[in-house]
């Protein structure tokens, strides 16, 4: 059965230190706990690898990767839960990026998504756009086109 693997890339506004990002960071074993509960949440990474997401995307980056039953339940987490009103504070905390922040992609389960194959997955969605490979919220209703 496939489930969902999902990375997300936020690159702050201020050092951990600044007392601008304090919120942030105050807030966030809360709302791994609320991932944590939700009855469609499978996984999240526990041990970031910051020194290879700064090899992959440059210095200044944070990262979550996790796997969710479907979007669905994946949205329903982000948006009907406490987490919606962290999520509309993004931008106190986070810098805007050009580019799609967030990719999906389906992986059998019990396999665990590395960061090599969420950048992997990233760039497919940059290059090629929303495809069954790597998509994005905005696309991850079916059918997806198969390139």
């Amino acid at each position: 059965m496939a489930v969902l693997a999902q990375f997300d890339l936020v690159k702050p506004r201020y050092p951990k230190t600044d007392p601008r990002m304090s919120s942030f960071y105050e807030s966030t074993r809360y709302v791994n706990n609320l991932a944590e509960q939700h009855p469609g949440f499978i996984w999240r990474e526990l041990n970031e690898d910051q020194a290879l997401l700064d090899e992959l995307w440059g210095q200044g980056y944070l990262y979550t990767l996790s796997v969710w039953r479907s979007p669905e339940s994946l949205k329903d987490f982000l948006y009907k839960t406490p987490h919606n009103e962290f999520r509309k504070r993004g931008a106190e905390w986070f810098l805007p990026v050009s580019k799609p922040r967030v990719v999906m992609w389906w992986i059998e389960e019990g396999h665990i998504p590395t960061l090599k194959e969420a950048h992997e997955k990233m760039q497919i969605l940059y290059e090629v756009g929303p495809s069954y490979q790597a998509f994005d919220l905005k696309n991850s209703a079916l059918p997806i086109v198969i390139y």
